[in-house]
C-alpha cells in the first residue's frame, strides 16, 4: 500500500493507535503503541528501540558479557521496521491495529539477531532452490481458574486447573473440553476477527491443557500467526480473570510442547516430499531433507528447547521425544514422517516446547533440511518401535539446558547455515541461562519446577 492507501485502510477500520510487535531470541514480544500519525511518520524504517530489548533474558537482565559484534560499544538503538503485510484491525479494541516487524540496525539492515529475520534468509535459500513451504503449528497451553495477580500472590502454590479432572490426566476428554470451551470461545473469535484460521483444538494430557491446531500457511506467516495468538491466550485470560501459561512443564507428567509440520512443493504446488515410483512413496528430496534434520537433532534441541524448565519435559513415556529417531506415522519418534498421499506428505518436529521462539524454532528445522539437501546426507534406519524406554545410547538426545548447549556448539552443520557469530551467540546465552537457574534460587535436584522459574516463565514465555 502507498501512503494514501495506508490512510484509506485506517480510516476504514478507525485505527488511531498501531502496537508494533517483534520479537528478540527468546521469543518475548517487543514493540510500542504509537499514535497513527507517529506510526506513519516513521515508514518505512519504523521506530528506534534501545539494544538492550534484543539482548535481554527473560528477567529483564542484559547479556552485558557478550557483545555480538552489531553492536555499539555502549547503549545504543536498533530499530523496529514494520512489515505492512501483517497490519490487521485488533477487533476487541475498536481504535487499534497491529504490526508485525523485523529489528534492524540503523541502516536498515536485518539485525543477525532478529529471529524474524532469519527465517526469512532461509525461506529465500529454499525459494532460490525451488522449494515452497507450507507449515502449521500444534499449540499446548495449559488454563487456571486464578488469575495471574492471584498466583503470583500465592507463589503459585494455588494452581486449579479449568477442566473437570482436578487429578489424573486424560486426552480429548469433551468433559474438560466444556471446562474450558468459554475461554476458547472468546479466544477463537478474536482470531477470527484478526483473520487467523484454524483447524481444531481439543483437551490434552493434562487437567486444564489445551491443543490448538493452526490452519497451515507459508513459514513467516506461520510464525507471525503464532506469536500473535500467543499474545491473544495471554489477553484473553487476563480479561476473564484467569491464567494461561505457555511455560513447558508445570510438573507432574506432561509438559506442554509445540509440535511443527511442514511440506515442500515447487512453484506449481507440487508435492516435492511424494514420490509415486518410490516404494516407500517418499522423493529423494524428502529422505535427504529429513535425514539433515535426524543428524542435527541433538544440536537443534538448544533451540527448540530454550528455557531450563523445557527440559523437565524429557521423561520416558510422556510424549516428549528422547532420543535421535525418525519414523513414518510414529509419534514417539523425534520425527514423524506421513508419506502416504500427495497432499498428506510431511514432516512433523516433536521436540519443540511450549515456550520456544516460533521463528528460530522454524529456522533451526529448515537448516537441518537445508544441510541434509546440500550435503546428500543419507537417512539412519527407521525407528518402527517404541522409541520410549530404550537402553542409553548415542542416540539419546541432551536432556538439560547446558548438555543441549554443548551440542549446538559442537554442530558443524548448524552453524553453515546459521552462521557462526549466531549460533556461538545462542549457546553464550543458555549458558548464562543455566548459570542463572543454578545462581539465583532454583533447585535443579528439585521433581518439581522451583519458585525461580514460575516467576521467570510463567507469564512472559
Amino acid at each position: 500500500m502507498d501512503l494514501a492507501e495506508l490512510n484509506d485502510w485506517m480510516d476504514q477500520h478507525h485505527i488511531a493507535v498501531v502496537r508494533t510487535h517483534g520479537t528478540n531470541l527468546d521469543g518475548t514480544g517487543l514493540g510500542k503503541h504509537l499514535k497513527r500519525d507517529k506510526f506513519l511518520s516513521y515508514l518505512p524504517n519504523g521506530h528506534g528501540m534501545s539494544d538492550m530489548a534484543a539482548t535481554m533474558d527473560h528477567s529483564g537482565a542484559l547479556h552485558m558479557t557478550m557483545w555480538h559484534h552489531e553492536r555499539e560499544p555502549n547503549l545504543g538503538d536498533i530499530y523496529l521496521r514494520p512489515d505492512l503485510n501483517t497490519l490487521i484491525w485488533d477487533g476487541t479494541d475498536p481504535d487499534l491495529g497491529h504490526c508485525i516487524g523485523d529489528l534492524t540496525r540503523a541502516d536498515g539492515q536485518p539485525l543477525e539477531l532478529c529471529p524474524r529475520s532469519l527465517l526469512k534468509q532461509l525461506v529465500q535459500q529454499m525459494k532460490e532452490s525451488g522449494y515452497h513451504a507450507k507449515c502449521t503449528f500444534e499449540l499446548e497451553f495449559y488454563l487456571f481458574q486464578e488469575s495471574f495477580q492471584d498466583l503470583r500472590a500465592s507463589k503459585y502454590r494455588q494452581l486449579t486447573p479449568i477442566s473437570a479432572m482436578q487429578k489424573g490426566s486424560g486426552i480429548y476428554n469433551i468433559r474438560n473440553a466444556f471446562q474450558v470451551k468459554p475461554f476458547m470461545k472468546e479466544l477463537t473469535k478474536r482470531m477470527e476477527w484478526q483473520g487467523i484460521q484454524w483447524e481444531g483444538w481439543n483437551d490434552e494430557a493434562g487437567p486444564g491443557q489445551v491443543e490448538l491446531n493452526l490452519s497451515p500457511l507459508a513459514p513467516v506467516q506461520m510464525a507471525d500467526t503464532v506469536v500473535r495468538v500467543k499474545q491473544m491466550v495471554y489477553e484473553v485470560a487476563c480479561d476473564l480473570g484467569q491464567a494461561a501459561t505457555f511455560m513447558a512443564n508445570l510438573g507432574g507428567t506432561f509438559g506442554s510442547g509445540m509440535h511443527m509440520h511442514h511440506s515442500l512443493s515447487n512453484e506449481a504446488g507440487e508435492s516435492l516430499f511424494y514420490d509415486p515410483n518410490s516404494q516407500d512413496k517418499r522423493s529423494e528430496l524428502m529422505k535427504s531433507w529429513t535425514a539433515g534434520i535426524v543428524d542435527t537433532l541433538p544440536g537443534a534441541v538448544s533451540f527448540l528447547c530454550p528455557t531450563a524448565n523445557s527440559y523437565r519435559r524429557f521423561k520416558q513415556f510422556a510424549a516428549v521425544p528422547m532420543t535421535q529417531t525418525w519414523g513414518e506415522d510414529n509419534k514417539s519418534t523425534a520425527v514423524r514422517l506421513l508419506s502416504h498421499s500427495p497432499s498428506a506428505s510431511r514432516i512433523e518436529h516433536r521436540l519443540a516446547a511450549a515456550d520456544v521462539n516460533p521463528y528460530l524454532a522454524l529456522a533451526t528445522v529448515f537448516a537441518g533440511g537445508l544441510a541434509g539437501v546440500a550435503e546428500n546426507r543419507a537417512l539412519i534406519p527407521e525407528y518402527s518401535g517404541l522409541a520410549w524406554g530404550m537402553p542409553a545410547s548415542d542416540r539419546d538426545l541432551p536432556t538439560t539446558i547446558k548438555a543441549a548447549a554443548e551440542a549446538t556448539k559442537n554442530d558443524t552443520l548448524l552453524k553453515k547455515i546459521l552462521g557462526d557469530s549466531f549460533v556461538n551467540y545462542w549457546v553464550k546465552t543458555r549458558e548464562a541461562e543455566w548459570l542463572a537457574f543454578h545462581t539465583e534460587g532454583a533447585d535443579a535436584a528439585s521433581p518439581d519446577p522451583t519458585l525461580w522459574e514460575y516467576q521467570r516463565y510463567f507469564e512472559i514465555v
